[in-house]
């Protein structure tokens, strides 16, 4: 009995140990089919996730070829001119609109055949080109230099160059200062980020003033080979470094490579560049008696305007410490009596007198000098010349240089409603009720009439 009993308990055992391998085996089976279950919702998610994720990439190449395709189209090179610097050819000028015509088709041929060179070319590249004038003061000058006998001949030139192509503009800047400078600055900085535009041609050789404007677009120890620089008239001494920096070409058989020459009735020989002129409303500092009325006429200025012996030399300069100031310390332009006439003269034939050589006493470049220094001014000549370099102005209104001969002032005399003047607002509406008169090397500071 005691076996059967021992034996009936093993075999109660042994289904309690069958019964728990049982339960452990379908607690693991319950457990993988979770595990499979879940596995095989994250495996339809993933799919579902690459499907839209394959669906975005087909329709992003499909957008990345559209946008390629849109970027290859419309491709064009700029051609950007100062034609006040860049005088053409005075065989084209000279025959009105005919010339135009001709000179707008000859610079773009010579442009196509230089760009074929360039890596960036394609054949369906479009040239756009853009020349910028004063073309008011250009014509007289031409007229002046007897290279046209109208100055509508000069008119008709820009509507044969217009003419010469959809994508060639000739357009007047108009006559106020920089004008032209303004437009060429805004049109490079405008298309070099341009995708489309693939290489700009810049022309401005005569003009100093673009030296430090292109100097950051010069790469260090390299050209850049976006931007080339055209050469008519010699690049002045302080742009020559910086044209180091890009190519350079030049069209002999297109534009000058001089300046246009004017010898008002034979007396002087003046440099003709045709800049902007200042704007027509300059006033001296303070009311004072009026000098004698400008002239209107249009030719060159008559013999007592060209610098004759009729009145005596200016003495030579001799640089004083004097300056003045008023009682915050803010530099006065004291007023200068000045002879319209002469001051129109300096205007309308873009004379190049060096600002150091007459209003300093002497230029650190010499001989080498891009700037006229051989004329002979008499006093009120050289205070009219020191009253058109005011029209350009300091950027300082402190400034406590005796020799500086830039503006401090705004010459519109407390009437100014220009919202981008180029002088400081603390150069407007000076106080002048007490002026001081400060000597810049001893320092001695002492209270004065404003000197007339």
């Amino acid at each position: 009995m005691a076996s059967l009993k021992a034996r009936v308990e093993e075999v109660i055992r042994s289904d309690t140990l069958k019964n728990g391998l049982l339960e452990e085996m379908l607690a693991d089976i319950e457990q993988l089919t979770q595990q499979r279950d879940a596995a095989r919702n994250e495996l339809e998610m993933a799919r579902d996730t690459a499907r839209t994720y394959y669906q975005k990439m087909v329709q992003a190449e499909s957008e990345k070829s559209l946008i390629k395709t849109s970027m290859e189209c419309d491709r064009f090179i700029l051609v950007l001119v100062d034609g006040d610097s860049m005088p053409f050819l005075d065989e084209f000028v000279s025959r009105g609109a005919e010339g135009g015509e001709e000179a707008g088709k000859h610079l773009r041929a010579a442009i196509l055949e230089y760009y074929k060179t360039n890596t960036r070319y394609h054949a369906d590249d479009r040239v756009i080109i853009r020349v910028y004038a004063n073309s008011h003061g250009l014509s007289r000058t031409y007229k002046a230099a007897k290279i046209i006998a109208d100055e509508a001949i000069f008119d008709q030139f820009m509507v044969g160059f217009n003419r010469s192509h959809p994508l060639s503009d000739y357009v007047d800047a108009g006559s106020h200062k920089e004008a032209a400078d303004s437009k060429m600055k805004a049109n490079l900085e405008l298309f070099y980020r341009n995708y489309h535009c693939q290489h700009i041609i810049f022309g401005g050789s005569a003009d100093s003033s673009y030296a430090g404007f292109l100097g950051p677009y010069a790469l260090p120890n390299t050209l850049n080979d976006r931007i080339t620089l055209l050469e008519g008239p010699p690049f002045p001494f302080d742009f020559k470094k910086v044209a180091q920096g890009f190519q350079q070409i030049s069209f002999k058989t297109i534009f000058r490579s001089t300046k246009i020459q004017i010898a008002p009735n034979g007396t002087i020989s003046v440099t003709a560049g045709v800049k902007r002129p200042a704007p027509d409303t300059l006033s001296a500092v303070r009311d004072r008696p009026s000098p004698r009325p400008v002239t209107t006429a249009l030719t060159p200025p008559t013999t007592k305007l060209a610098l004759t012996t009729q009145q005596p030399a200016a003495p030579p300069i001799v640089p004083s410490p004097i300056i003045y100031q008023n009682q915050y310390g803010q530099r006065l332009d004291i007023p200068l009596k000045i002879d319209k006439q002469y001051l129109q003269y300096l205007y309308d034939f873009n004379s190049r007198l060096c600002n150091n050589y007459y209003l300093k006493g002497h230029c650190p470049y010499g001989a080498n000098c891009e700037w006229d220094h051989s004329q002979v001014l008499n006093q009120v000549q050289l205070d009219t010349f020191r009253y058109k370099a005011r029209t350009s102005a300091c950027r300082n209104a402190f400034c406590q240089d005796p020799q500086c001969p830039l503006g401090h002032m705004c010459p519109r005399n407390g009437a100014c409603h220009i919202p981008a003047c180029k002088f400081l607002p603390e150069m407007h509406n000076i106080d002048v009720s007490q002026v001081y008169e400060y000597n810049t090397a001893t320092h001695e500071r002492k209270r004065v009439s404003l000197p007339v």
